[in-house]
């Protein structure tokens, strides 16, 4: 559906996440317009007083606008984000099917209806910030058929009328599309650079930033049995290596062992720093054998490094492990200072080795 860019610009869960993004920044807009609509329906409603051929349900349809108007303000002001557009749309259905019922009323109690009514109406459905190009063409559609009831069940001649909401909603459709698929690209390109910001440049997976951002959420939502465990884990005599094969093998070296370190069943995968790693993993069960593998798997990788004593590439770890119970014992400051004491220990031992230890009361 190319016609429709909330369709196709975005996949379905980034459009819901632009959606909610947008009705939480147009929520403003939206009550200043509900206000707006209120002057502009207060003022037609007086001005039909003063009218000398004004009609009850001319009145009538105005009063009741006013009415839905002030709940709609109220409706926005209390919604959650999320449903501030289905709100908006709702209430836009409503108006437009009240402007099509004063329409009818005006056309057969004047025998006649302007242009500037109907082009107006279809302006003002443009200008809610909250819908998309499908929502307004469906209203653009009600009132197009009430207009079409108007001309071919009453004696009034409104063709004129109908040809120039055709075209405002025409133009309007064209300025509605734009605006649709600049709104989506410029939220995709704000993904974008979001996720740039929070994933390392040259590994791909998460940076410290996002680890900062994170960890403290992942050990706060620890659930009662589950246990989360820390790795930090630094690269054997990494600086020697890049000394001696030169810093684009080194480069080369770090994305094959983050590669290696986003397959040892971690939910997050961090480059905390050069050749600094830490892994975080949330489990059922102590995870006691974790990482223990990693030695050999580093081996079968075979990368030569001739100035190590293992005569390949190797890391060293240090594991850290948290129940859910004593979560209230730790925060991510503590963690990280006993993951790194384990890794001095595994150091000490000959590197290449994991070295862990228990949180305990």
């Amino acid at each position: 559906m190319k016609w429709l860019p909330a369709k196709w610009v975005l996949d379905k869960e980034a459009e819901l996440s632009f959606q909610q993004s947008l009705n939480q920044r147009s929520r403003t807009n939206a009550v200043m317009m509900s206000y707006i609509l209120i002057t502009v329906l207060l003022f037609f409603t007086l001005s039909s007083f003063a009218a000398a051929n004004y009609t009850f349900t001319d009145i009538l349809t105005r009063i009741i606008s006013l009415i839905i108007a002030m709940v709609m303000i109220f409706s926005i002001k209390k919604s959650a984000a999320c449903y501030l557009d289905s709100i908006m749309l709702f209430f836009a259905v409503l108006f437009t099917l009240i402007n099509g019922l004063f329409f009818y009323s005006y056309a057969i109690n004047h025998q006649e209806l302007h242009e500037g009514g109907p082009m107006l109406s279809a302006i003002f459905i443009t200008a809610i910030p909250i819908l998309h190009l499908g929502q307004k063409f469906i209203i653009w559609l009600l009132l197009g058929v009430a207009l079409l009831i108007i001309q071919f069940n009453t004696e009034v001649d409104i063709i004129w009328s109908i040809n120039f909401y055709v075209m405002t909603v025409a133009i309007m459709t064209a300025m509605q599309y734009q605006t649709d698929v600049l709104l989506r690209k410029q939220y995709k390109y704000e993904l974008i650079q979001a996720q740039k910001a929070q994933t390392d440049e040259l590994t791909g997976i998460h940076n410290r930033y996002n680890f900062e951002k994170q960890f403290s959420t992942l050990l706060h939502n620890l659930k009662q049995g589950q246990y989360l465990s820390l790795a930090m884990i630094d690269v054997d005599h990494f600086k020697k290596y890049n000394d001696r094969y030169g810093h684009l093998m080194g480069d080369k070296a770090l994305v094959s062992f983050a590669q290696l370190l986003s397959i040892q069943g971690a939910d997050m995968v961090v480059r905390f720093g050069g050749e600094e790693f830490i892994l975080v993993s949330v489990s059922s069960n102590q995870n006691q054998h974790w990482l223990e593998d990693l030695p050999m798997q580093l081996k079968r990788l075979e990368i030569e490094h001739s100035d190590s004593a293992t005569g390949y590439l190797s890391a060293s770890a240090g594991v850290v492990s948290v129940s859910a119970n004593q979560r209230h014992l730790v925060n991510k400051t503590k963690l990280l200072t006993l993951a790194d004491r384990c890794l001095y220990q595994a150091k000490k031992a000959g590197r290449n080795q994991v070295s862990r230890q228990k949180v305990s009361l």
